[in-house]
């Protein structure tokens, strides 16, 4: 079965608060700290907010800080933070 690319869940858009809250295209939403790296821990939520969506949404660069994340490497985090917390 071949998927194209258009059907694949990618990052649509962030909010910022006391956690970052990546809204992805299927309209799932994942929250991760504020502390996921440390250049992030440090910034200020208006230059979190200077970002840009990369490879097509499977990746954010945080322009300020020059930080850059993943959508693999938040679902990663997650998996083994929320399998912990069990």
């Amino acid at each position: 079965m071949h998927t194209s690319k258009s059907n694949r869940v990618r990052i649509k858009s962030l909010r910022f608060d006391d956690k970052i809250y990546i809204t992805l295209t299927s309209g799932d939403v994942l929250v991760i700290p504020r502390d996921y790296t440390p250049a992030l821990k440090m910034a200020t939520n208006e230059a979190l907010e200077k970002y840009r969506l990369i490879a097509d949404g499977i990746g954010v660069h945080f322009e300020e800080i020059d930080e850059d994340i993943s959508l693999r490497g938040v679902i990663r985090y997650k998996m083994t933070h929320e399998l912990i917390a069990s």
